[in-house]
């Protein structure tokens, strides 16, 4: 249905070769994405799942993550790293109705639409850290496909960051391509996906993920294989303990 809304509109659902994949700045450009969407008939959310990954992509990780009990209890401090668009934001918010939501984005056009469109807090980063957050003051951080773009040691300095200002009972969230998303298969649909390379799509040891963040003190709650075209991530639930 949402495929058909979109060749109704002028608009074909497919790779784009020229993207400078260097660059994720440019991953998502702001003001295209919006008139896309617009002239599709679909929310951002919609259009981007649509285009980028497959129709309710974004809607079955919520679902998920649901299930692993991550949005159980009350949430009222949310920390994203890398919103982007917002549809997880924005779904999120619609879930905990949280009294303080803040972010860390790069890309200037999206930061200052989501603010104003959800009244988020932007919080100045330099791409590494979340150094304006207090340590064990948040009850959700997550991050939801940016450690796919990031370099490996920015990966680590964000992961150590979010064990770094989750509270006693809260929960970090975030997706990562490990050894699970990597198989002959995928690694074919990947080298004929016409992409231009750079930094898209990095990959991270699932052990080496897991012993980082428990060794700080962190749970691992449970994993899931989410899509991201023409493969998948580790979508990665941890928690840290009540006091």
């Amino acid at each position: 249905m949402l495929r058909s809304a979109l060749r109704a509109a002028g608009l074909e659902v497919r790779r784009v070769g020229a993207q400078d994949w260097g660059d994720p700045r440019t991953y998502l450009p702001f003001a295209q994405t919006l008139a896309d969407a617009k002239a599709a008939g679909l929310s951002v959310g919609d259009f981007i799942d649509v285009q980028h990954n497959q129709p309710g992509a974004t809607q079955a990780v919520i679902d998920r993550l649901a299930g692993l009990g991550v949005y159980e209890g009350r949430i009222d401090r949310v920390c994203e790293i890398g919103p982007g668009s917002g549809r997880y934001l924005e779904k999120t918010m619609a879930i905990c109705k949280p009294g303080y939501y803040e972010i860390y984005e790069t890309e200037k056009g999206w930061a200052n639409w989501l603010i104003a469109k959800y009244g988020v807090i932007l919080q100045p980063t330099g791409g590494t850290t979340l150094a304006a957050t207090p340590s064990a003051s948040i009850d959700l951080v997550q991050a939801h496909k940016v450690f796919v773009v990031t370099p490996l040691l920015a990966t680590f300095s964000y992961l150590l960051e979010m064990a770094r200002v989750v509270r006693p009972g809260g929960m970090v969230v975030f997706d990562v391509m490990t050894e699970a998303c990597i198989d002959d298969a995928t690694i074919q649909r990947w080298l004929a996906a016409n992409i231009n390379w750079g930094l898209y799509p990095g990959m991270c040891s699932r052990q080496v993920v897991i012993d980082l963040l428990t060794g700080r003190g962190l749970s691992l709650v449970g994993t899931f294989l989410e899509p991201m075209r023409p493969g998948s991530t580790e979508c990665m639930v941890f928690k840290r303990p009540a006091a």
